[in-house]
């Protein structure tokens, strides 16, 4: 049995960099089998974009998400392009800043709103919101201690390693609600 893992937006979000620090967390500091994949647009920047994770302990034998178990959601465009895939029983992570429609998830997708840019944003340094989504999602799921993430988070993040870190424990601390997909 393996988990499906998608953290979406738009390019220059660092989308695909939280799905290598994700993978590289889950992969070696916790000894999961884990595959990591990437979809962007043909104009990169601000076109939609996500990373994938799928890990199991065992063999990994289809390394496409197509069913997420969980979706991190940093844009608009995410949920646009990905509520569709969400099945009863999966959890959305929303940032409450950028996305404000959450109508399109269907019965028994649980979506939890997060500051996810506002955190990034008391740092003075928007681009380090998909550290903190991967705080908040490491959190939620209790799939990575706070120190196993920043293990991977330290190998593999750019940018000030202090910021970095902060950032990480600040997604990991968020208060994350429950959100009513009525919300648009």
């Amino acid at each position: 049995m393996s988990t499906e893992i998608r953290i979406a937006g738009v390019g220059s979000q660092g989308l695909v960099t939280a799905s290598i620090i994700l993978a590289e967390a889950l992969g070696i500091v916790r000894d999961f089998e884990v595959i990591q994949t990437q979809f962007y647009a043909s104009n990169i920047q601000g076109g939609s974009s996500c990373g994938d994770v799928v890990f199991g302990r065992e063999k990994i034998v289809f390394p496409w998400v197509l069913k997420p178990d969980y979706l991190v959601a940093l844009a608009q465009d995410a949920v646009r392009g990905h509520a569709a895939s969400m099945r009863p029983g999966s959890t959305v992570i929303a940032d409450e800043l950028m996305v404000s429609d959450l109508t399109p998830f269907g019965p028994g997708v649980k979506v939890l709103r997060a500051p996810l840019t506002a955190l990034a944003d008391s740092l003075k340094v928007r681009k380090c919101t998909n550290i903190v989504a991967l705080g908040a999602l490491a959190r939620h799921t209790g799939l990575l201690t706070l120190d196993q993430l920043l293990q991977a988070v330290r190998a593999r993040a750019p940018g000030n390693a202090d910021i970095n870190r902060q950032a990480a424990a600040l997604g990991f601390e968020a208060q994350l609600r429950e959100a009513s997909a009525a919300i648009a």
